[in-house]
């Protein structure tokens, strides 16, 4: 059973404690002694009931963050309990008229103080000191208007007519009737606080309680002054009904997760702040223009308006005061939020990057002046487009499932390449923040970074990864590579290929008489001519010094030696360098797969092998 169901059933029991004690008192009530000893003993248990309940909740709830709260309500539900013992053990056990004031009076004013401390505990801890004061004032403006109306009506001619021996009765009557003004006070600011003080469902019980409780108090403090109340009387489940459901307010404290109650805003709610700021002044002209009409001197009527008129001029200094406050703070955040807007009109106008907004559809609402000419167009032109409409055809489905990722508040990086207007190609580091305005999602920011700059780099960087940097054709590692790639295609393939390798004659001599500079050119020039030799498939590698190295493929082995004659012909040509013509060629030995070797090393082992045998036998020749 779920805590919210037995909380509903614990209120059923609630009403029904509270009509069987009606019953019991209308069903009894020709029998004075039956009816008051099991009014006596149903009164008890109703006591006895909230003491479980907030003990209980202190206990194993989540309440422990009102701690002293729940301690001062154990402290008046308890001491109301004492109370109904105390009298129950006068009025039934010592079967005699209870004394008033008694014993019990004593608990009963203990438990009225328990539960004033609680309330102003809370009011202490949720409310700021200028809405305590306000509604102080307020309320003590209205208790002073009631208060003077209700002595001039009902306590002057009581008290007035009161002898010696009943005064201490109606004093201690009075107490109560003036304790719970007092609880008035006390529920009067959480009604206006609303749902800081409680949560909606316990505020509305704990109003309705007071307001029985007020009930209660007034009839008996009515009939106490008659001498007319007797245990047993109708309004006597009155009496413990509002203990009771204050209790019930533990339980419903408990009913969930409770979000930690904040404290009150600067600014109050119209609807309840107009009627509240107008009825202590319609009170008090009622009262003077009623002093004007039937006071005659210095009387209740006039001590009681000139206390009103004094209060509610302390009111208004609080009121000016706290006005001039309100109207420094108004120009302090008006000052702040200006510095604010130009702060982030700074960070956004003069961000180095491209910065701009879009909206949950994906509209541009603003652009920097960085991020209009990386488009290529004008800053104003672009506000109020989409972004879909800068974006290329092969990027759109992507850049559309980013949008829809940035509605669901993610933040999101990403890159792509781009053409601006002007058709330049660009590559952009992008990424999205999420716009929050109150906890919710209005739209997003975008900072575009230009890395085309990075990107060549990186490409700059991979290319001679695997590339010679003078020559630019592939350097030893990309070189292997590709052979054992070749070697592994050809068995599975059965094909052939041709390993040829080259070592320039005379380049040394070139290199020492001319100059590294001429001997790099000698270089290039050398890579060229072996560029324009090879065919699209064949792989050329510049070894390093003068050794370069050139795989064939799918060649067969009668057609390599002509091959390698037309590019020994290729490479007899003379190279114009500085104005100077020089002649470098090249000694060619070769290896052919599967016949000289199957795998890397052995391949180019024997290439190598085969072009010093050639350069031995040119230079026997010569």
């Amino acid at each position: 059973m779920t805590i919210k169901r037995k909380n509903q059933i614990w209120l059923l029991v609630i009403i029904g404690w509270f009509s069987f004690y009606f019953g019991w008192l209308l069903f009894w009530s020709d029998n004075m002694n039956v009816q008051t000893t099991g009014g006596n003993l149903i009164s008890l248990i109703g006591s006895f009931v909230p003491v479980l309940w907030i003990t209980d909740s202190f206990r194993y709830n989540q309440l422990h963050r009102n701690k002293r709260y729940w301690q001062l309500l154990l402290f008046a539900s308890a001491s109301y309990l004492l109370a109904e013992f105390c009298w129950i053990f006068t009025d039934t056990i010592l079967t005699g008229e209870p004394s008033f004031p008694g014993i019990y009076d004593v608990f009963y004013v203990l438990s009225g103080f328990g539960y004033f401390l609680a309330f102003a505990w809370r009011i202490a801890r949720y409310a700021k000191k200028s809405f305590i004061l306000k509604f102080l004032f307020d309320i003590l403006v209205i208790l002073s208007v009631a208060l003077t109306f209700s002595w001039y009506y009902i306590l002057g001619p009581i008290i007035s007519e009161t002898s010696g021996s009943m005064f201490a009765s109606v004093s201690v009557a009075l107490f109560y009737l003036v304790g719970d003004i007092v609880l008035v006070l006390c529920v009067s600011i959480f009604y206006f606080g609303g749902e800081y003080f409680y949560q909606k469902k316990a505020m509305y019980y704990i109003i309705l309680a007071i307001f029985i409780q007020i009930i209660s108090i007034s009839l008996y403090f009515l009939e106490s002054t008659q001498a007319a109340y007797l245990s047993g009387s109708w309004f006597d489940p009155l009496f413990v009904l509002p203990v009771l459901l204050i209790g019930y307010t533990s339980l419903l404290e408990g009913e969930c997760d409770i979000q930690e109650i904040t404290e009150l805003p600067d600014t109050e709610d119209i609807a309840t702040s107009i009627p509240r700021l107008i009825l202590p002044y319609t009170l008090v002209v009622v009262l003077f223009t009623f002093m004007i009409n039937h006071s005659s001197g210095l009387d209740v009527i006039s001590i009681g308006s000139g206390i009103s008129i004094i209060l509610v001029i302390l009111r208004q200094f609080i009121v000016i005061f706290e006005n001039r406050t309100l109207v420094k703070q108004y120009y302090d955040k008006a000052e702040e939020l200006e510095i604010s807007e130009e702060r982030y009109r700074s960070l956004f106008e003069y961000h180095p990057d491209s910065v701009f907004s879009l909206d949950l559809k994906g509209t541009i609402e603003s652009m920097n002046p960085v991020g209009a000419t990386l488009l290529g167009r004008d800053q104003s032109s672009v506000i109020g487009t989409p972004i879909t409409e800068y974006i290329d055809a092969q990027q759109l489905k992507q850049a559309r499932e980013n949008i829809m990722k940035i509605n669901e508040g993610w933040i999101n990086s990403h890159e792509f390449p781009f053409q601006n207007n002007h058709g330049k190609n660009l590559w952009i580091h992008m990424t999205h923040i999420p716009i929050l305005v109150k906890s919710k999602l209005v739209g997003s920011f975008g900072v575009g970074r230009d890395i085309t700059e990075h990107k060549l780099d990186q490409e700059k960087i991979h290319f001679y990864a695997y590339h010679d940097h003078l020559t630019g054709l592939a350097n030893r590692r990309s070189f292997e590579n590709n052979l054992q790639e070749t070697i592994d295609s050809s068995k599975v393939n059965k094909t052939q290929f041709a390993i040829l390798f080259l070592d320039l004659d005379k380049f040394k001599e070139i290199n020492d008489y001319y100059g590294h500079a001429v001997g790099d050119e000698i270089l290039v020039s050398i890579s060229k001519r072996i560029k324009e030799f090879i065919e699209e498939d064949d792989i050329a590698a510049r070894l390093g010094g003068d050794e370069f190295t050139i795989l064939i493929k799918n060649v067969s082995a009668y057609l390599v030696p002509a091959k390698i004659q037309s590019l020994q012909e290729l490479l007899s040509e003379p190279h114009i360098i500085n104005g100077h013509s020089l002649n470098c060629t090249a000694s060619i030995g070769f290896s052919y797969y599967p016949v000289d070797g199957l795998t890397a090393t052995e391949l180019l082992s024997k290439a190598d092998n085969a072009m010093y045998r050639v350069k031995r036998s040119e230079q026997h020749f010569k």
